[in-house]
C-alpha cells in the first residue's frame, strides 16, 4: 500500500520526510507527538492514515 512517505509534496514536488511533531503545534487537539509526512522545502504537512486513526480515538 502506498503511504504519504512514498509521495511527493502536492505543492512543490519535493519528496516527503517522516517527522514527529507536537500535537499542540499542529492545532489538532492532541497533546502527544504525532507522526506527519513533511516537505523539507516548503513545509507542507500531510497526515498518514495511522495518524488520522489516532486522532479519531
Amino acid at each position: 500500500m502506498t503511504s504519504e512517505y512514498d509521495l511527493d509534496c502536492a505543492v512543490c514536488g519535493t519528496s516527503l520526510t517522516r517527522r514527529e511533531v507536537a500535537g499542540d503545534a499542529l492545532g489538532v487537539g492532541a497533546s502527544e507527538s504525532l507522526e506527519v509526512a513533511e516537505c523539507p522545502d516548503c513545509g507542507g504537512r500531510y497526515f498518514p492514515e495511522e495518524t488520522l486513526e489516532r486522532l479519531e480515538n
